[in-house]
């Protein structure tokens, strides 16, 4: 193999031109938080029936008896123990969708997503503790 045919053989280096658009890719740690979020709301559902399922036939005893007997039950402790867990959770997923939407030359759809699907729930609790506090 001669000289002239190596140099048709081989790749330019070079890089792309700079009117060409290169496709950007998603960001990771935005995909991640999308991913978790979803996690996250499947986990407050969960632990919400869990903890439902387990207390909704203690309705017609006495107070003191429910708050002894709740304790007994470890669909209700699951249920709490489910919720903390999805709780911090989504702490992360909002962490992960900041970082995702704040890495430069990548898409952040899912980035997005992820930040208001971790944020959605946090608001949820708050309304609803805002309505309890204001039934007294």
């Amino acid at each position: 193999m001669d000289y002239n045919q190596m140099e048709q053989n081989q790749v330019p280096t070079y890089a792309a031109d700079p009117g060409q658009s290169v496709p950007r890719k998603f960001s990771g740690p935005g995909i991640a938080s999308f991913i978790v979020s979803l996690l996250t709301i499947i986990g407050y559902i969960t632990s919400i029936v869990m903890i439902t399922s387990s207390i909704i036939d203690l309705v017609d005893q006495p107070t003191t008896i429910i708050a002894e007997d709740i304790m007994q039950r470890p669909g209700a402790i699951g249920g709490v123990v489910l919720f903390m867990g999805s709780g911090l959770l989504n702490l992360i997923a909002l962490i992960l969708g900041i970082i995702g939407m704040a890495l430069k030359n990548r898409k952040k759809v899912f980035a997005i997503l992820g930040t208001i699907f971790s944020v959605l729930p946090i608001l949820v609790l708050i309304v609803l503790f805002a309505i309890g506090s204001s039934i007294n």
